[in-house]
């Protein structure tokens, strides 16, 4: 050994810290460039039209959508940033052309619009959960308290906020412009680089994604067994009307039975509706986020080729939720139909000083 530091550690140490930046060809530049182009357009207005259409329908001002506009302006901050994030892709290894400052913003944007989104989709599994299963109080149920609202809400962007905040308070990680990837992220030549990927994998992957699961878990066996339920409640009060021998007030009871549990069917119905809508949310989410979790996790020549491809999978449910709320929301989807087409006398439930215009 020549010396304490021989050539083959050097070479480790500086292959380690200067990783080897990612190549990619002219036309996987422009593709990548298109993809988050067509994104940013769908979600700024797919995500505006759903903030607007809670603003002036007032059918749509509930709890649930409370949480999916809450959704809407994470998503809408994402495909605001990308901008920069297409000026990073383009200067290739010219480095970051603008002022440092702005690369390191549209990096913690990104990272707490990501943890916003899905915190967001595991409230809102939470908030069904207990709506659906256990609590029948109406307006005086937990999900429905101001306090429970804000209180989910102030969670939410602030493990958010948090999330971005570790490489400036524990010195895990560095914010900016990343030379490997030639993007604004977090700094892959930061000796905790790796550390800081593998705590955003964990955080915002795998333990959001067991409580939503389990959740939705719990609200379809619920169903199912509402469902048994009511069918046996439904067979019971027609045997009972037939064999009494109280003509009149058998009648009003089997009538009065009748409507109590249709109503209950509907009731049922529209919740099994809504939290369907909701589940398709969650795994389009899912979708889009398990590529780029796995290339966090992972380590091989293959992964790191695919992350700025998962990146972009992972972009596009900034601009898919509108697109589920215009397909399977049914008032959603005549909102959005009455603004684009300068119709707004057309929405009944509009506020006051919206109806005269």
């Amino acid at each position: 050994m020549v010396d304490e530091y021989g050539n083959e550690t050097g070479d480790f140490v500086s292959s380690t810290i200067n990783p080897s930046p990612v190549s990619w060809s002219r036309g996987e530049l422009i593709f990548q460039v298109f993809c988050l182009s067509l994104i940013m357009v769908i979600g700024i207005i797919g995500n505006g039209l759903v903030i607007v259409s809670v603003i002036i329908s007032r059918q749509l001002r509930t709890v649930t959508n409370v949480y999916v506009v809450n959704l809407a302006v994470t998503d809408l901050l994402t495909v605001l940033n990308m901008p920069w994030t297409i000026v990073a892709m383009l200067s290739d290894r010219n480095g970051w052309p603008l002022v440092d400052w702005l690369c390191v913003f549209t990096a913690g944007c990104l990272i707490v619009c990501v943890a916003s989104s899905i915190y967001t989709l595991a409230m809102i599994a939470i908030s069904r959960l207990l709506v659906v299963t256990r609590l029948r109080g109406g307006d005086k149920a937990l999900p429905f308290k101001r306090y429970w609202i804000i209180t989910a809400l102030i969670f939410i962007w602030s493990i958010s906020i948090f999330m971005a905040s570790i490489p400036a308070i524990f010195g895990v990680g560095q914010l900016g412009y990343d030379t490997r990837y030639s993007s604004c992220t977090w700094v892959s030549s930061d000796p905790k680089s790796s550390t800081y990927s593998a705590i955003l994998a964990a955080v915002l992957y795998p333990v959001p994604l067991v409580v939503i699961v389990t959740c939705y878990l719990i609200i379809f066996r619920h169903f199912h067994k509402h469902t048994e339920k009511m069918m046996c409640n439904a067979n019971a009060n027609t045997n009972s009307a037939t064999s009494s021998t109280n003509g009149q007030q058998t009648s009003r009871n089997a009538w009065t039975a009748g409507q109590k549990g249709s109503m209950q069917h509907r009731l049922n119905k529209m919740n099994i509706k809504v939290t369907r809508n909701l589940f398709y949310m969650v795994v389009m989410y899912a979708i889009c986020m398990t590529p780029f979790g796995i290339c966090l996790l992972a380590t091989g020549t293959g992964s790191i080729k695919a992350t700025p491809y998962a990146a972009v999978i992972l972009m596009m449910n900034s601009c898919i939720n509108p697109l589920i709320y215009a397909v399977k929301h049914p008032h959603f989807k005549g909102v959005f139909k009455s603004i684009l087409t300068c119709r707004l006398k057309s929405i009944a439930d509009r506020p006051y000083d919206i109806r005269n215009t």
